[in-house]
């Protein structure tokens, strides 16, 4: 993954984490979303790395994934960044 690919994720990933904390808590939205994004990913890799137009909607899509896996216990830890949050 290149420098600013990692900081374009990194960032996007904590946008969604605060817009979350605002929302005060985990909507069976964004849990259901999360799913999705892990059959988006395996069925269109290709597609996030070789179509400009459809790639953002993916990029964010898993920027939004990733930030809701942080708030599970212990986080999670992806592309060598260790992402953790709570409600507190």
């Amino acid at each position: 993954m290149t420098i600013a690919l990692s900081v374009c994720l990194e960032t996007a990933v904590m946008i969604r984490i605060r817009e979350i904390k605002q929302s005060g808590y985990m909507s069976d939205y964004l849990l259901e979303s999360v799913k999705e994004t892990a059959d988006l990913i395996a069925y269109s890799g290709d597609t996030l790395l070789f179509d400009n137009k459809k790639a953002g909607a993916i990029f964010n899509k898993v920027a939004l994934a990733i930030a809701v896996l942080s708030f599970q216990p212990g986080g999670v830890e992806v592309f060598g960044f260790k992402f953790e949050s709570t409600f507190v």
